[in-house]
């Protein structure tokens, strides 16, 4: 489905702000990016989070990418009333679709999927996309690169996942029945 309804689109450019603030605390305490980082954002929604990372984390590059082309025009709505100069030249907006990443491989130093996994399988309890989504990812992810996700789906099976191919969790916060993980994927891991 490449739209979300209406609701769905409300809730997530309505109450995305107070989310993001606490999102983007645990991630200046547990993610640290190399000198020159390139990062993607799956499922950037309306920007808030790529508006906050940029600012403080400083990334050389950040992709923020969304499948509904609706949100890349909400996101750059919305960040441009937050960079009002004009949007950061490190910034890029794309519609992408996470089960088939337009990207090289090995292209980025941390990829960011804030709940937004279980919306790779057309219902939020089916797993069977979800690993798809996670070999995109793993091919656009560099030797030692970061995956930064939260989930409240598939917590288990997506740890399971990431420990079969070498991935190592870095951080772990639990929040409700949330669960935020950076995990760094394998020097050696071929794409």
């Amino acid at each position: 489905m490449a739209e979300m309804n209406a609701i769905a689109r409300f809730f997530v450019n309505t109450f995305t702000g107070r989310v993001n603030q606490r999102r983007y605390r645990w991630l200046s305490a547990n993610l640290r990016l190399p000198a020159h980082a390139i990062c993607l954002e799956i499922g950037c929604g309306n920007g808030d989070l790529a508006a906050r990372i940029l600012d403080g984390l400083a990334p050389a590059r950040y992709v923020a990418t969304d499948l509904d082309p609706n949100q890349i025009d909400v996101a750059r709505r919305h960040l441009g009333r937050h960079y009002p100069q004009g949007l950061p030249a490190a910034l890029e907006l794309r519609q992408a679709d996470m089960l088939a990443l337009s990207f090289a491989d090995a292209s980025f130093d941390a990829v960011l999927a804030f709940t937004v996994l279980h919306h790779a399988s057309p219902t939020h309890r089916d797993f069977t996309r979800v690993p798809q989504a996670l070999s995109e990812i793993n091919r656009v992810l560099r030797p030692l690169g970061r995956l930064v996700y939260e989930e409240f789906f598939h917590k288990d099976a997506i740890r399971a996942w990431l420990h079969e191919h070498g991935y190592v969790l870095a951080a772990v916060g639990h929040r409700w029945n949330r669960e935020t993980v950076v995990a760094v994927k394998p020097a050696g891991a071929v794409t």
